[in-house]
């Protein structure tokens, strides 16, 4: 369970980092414990001071017939993380990148935007273009070519390092383009 903070859960192959997810404080991970499935060569990285506490899968499968509706929130988290992860499949194999970075911004938007006082969205997290790559499956240069297409377009807006959203609907339209714009790469 994560108290405080955010923590990035990511693989690595081949010298090669891939995000799975990013962590919001007041949720659990891990939770692969669960089931028969182990997730191989599967990391933790506190992306800011957080504060965690660890359950064993016994006391975990306890608390869960105790209360129900721990389980209950349990398969709605994990519902939602699955869909999360085949939107992010799909984007990985049919679109190109900066149609892809779209859709996750739009992800990203969706679980984190705060709206601002001009009524725009506003990603209160700061997102390197490396951490980006490792969500979308590229390198660091085609996110910034990506990411400066976005802009070009009026897409997203970079203020303070922070990441601006104008209007949402012009974001899930560009994101649900197949990539005809832009490289696949």
């Amino acid at each position: 369970m994560l108290w405080k903070g955010r923590v990035r859960i990511y693989k690595t192959t081949d010298m090669r980092e891939f995000t799975l997810a990013m962590v919001e404080a007041g949720t659990v991970f891990g939770e692969m414990a669960l089931t028969a499935q182990q997730l191989r060569e599967a990391y933790a990285q506190a992306m800011e001071p957080s504060e965690l506490s660890v359950m064993r899968r016994a006391d975990l499968e306890r608390l869960m017939l105790e209360k129900p509706e721990v389980g209950l929130q349990i398969s709605h988290l994990l519902s939602e993380r699955l869909r999360r992860y085949e939107t992010r499949l799909e984007d990985i194999t049919l679109k190109g990148i900066t149609a892809r970075l779209a859709s996750l911004l739009l992800l990203v938007v969706e679980s984190e935007g705060v709206v601002t006082g001009d009524h725009s969205l506003k990603i209160p997290t700061h997102y390197t273009h490396h951490h980006l790559g490792t969500m979308v499956g590229a390198n660091r240069e085609a996110v910034t070519r990506a990411f400066g297409q976005l802009q070009d377009e009026g897409i997203v807006e970079l203020r303070r390092r922070l990441i601006h959203v104008p209007d949402a609907e012009v974001l899930r339209r560009r994101a649900e383009e197949n990539g005809h714009r832009d490289d696949r790469g």
